[in-house]
């Protein structure tokens, strides 16, 4: 588990949601937006948690040409994921989103590590996180620092930080939220060329999506 940071006026990923949502402050998002908490108030589960009104606006904007997201995080990817690693890689081709109401609400339901049974991503794969709020006690994740050591910990920081971490095998997920503000983030995944399978035959448990090219991931150009 590494933790990283970087230039927020260079990339403005806070400030493109900000826009998209329109809103001044995404701690607020529950009470400036609470229009679209009708659905999701109490009531997520791992069902759900990928699926609210919250995911459904962001969604529609990345989805619309957002040229200035796009931008922004292939920009992110080559100068500042690039010169963490020593080979090629493919990347997620577009970060998910997630959001931690607060009410006792979590962002993810189940306590797992990503080659697991239930979502079957390929092993080899690097997880980055990057939370836009900030992410502090039970509004962000907890993982352990080591598969199967069990030493669940928060990963605590705000708007700037990221973290290159092993969610491939290590255990992580969320408590209920008991904090006065929602938890907004970003989180992306790669594989080093080394480790990808064309033929690897797993796909997204929500979606659907298989993890090869064109799909799930896209290929590093330029670099």
């Amino acid at each position: 588990m590494a933790k990283l940071n970087y230039n927020t006026l260079k990339y403005r990923f806070r400030e493109l949601v900000c826009e998209a949502f329109e809103v001044d402050n995404l701690e607020n998002l529950h009470e400036s937006k609470i229009q679209l908490m009708e659905e999701g108030l109490n009531k997520l589960n791992i069902h759900n948690e990928n699926s609210t009104k919250f995911h459904k606006e962001f969604y529609k904007k990345l989805n619309d040409n957002w040229v200035d997201f796009y931008t922004a995080y292939e920009s992110f990817i080559h100068n500042e994921i690039v010169p963490l690693l020593d080979e090629k890689f493919h990347y997620q081709y577009l970060p998910t989103f997630r959001v931690q109401l607060p009410f006792d609400n979590q962002a993810v339901h189940t306590w797992h590590y990503d080659s697991d049974q239930l979502h079957k991503h390929p092993e080899g794969e690097i997880n980055f996180w990057m939370p836009l709020t900030s992410a502090y006690d039970t509004n962000t994740m907890w993982a352990e620092s080591e598969p199967r050591k069990l030493d669940f910990k928060p990963i605590e920081g705000g708007y700037g930080d990221y973290w290159m971490l092993n969610l491939n095998k290590c255990l992580h997920g969320n408590k209920p939220n008991k904090t006065s503000i929602t938890r907004v983030s970003l989180d992306f995944r790669i594989i080093p060329l080394s480790k990808y399978d064309p033929s690897f035959s797993g796909e997204t448990e929500s979606e659907a999506k298989k993890f090869i090219l064109g799909s799930y991931y896209k290929e590093l150009n330029g670099n």
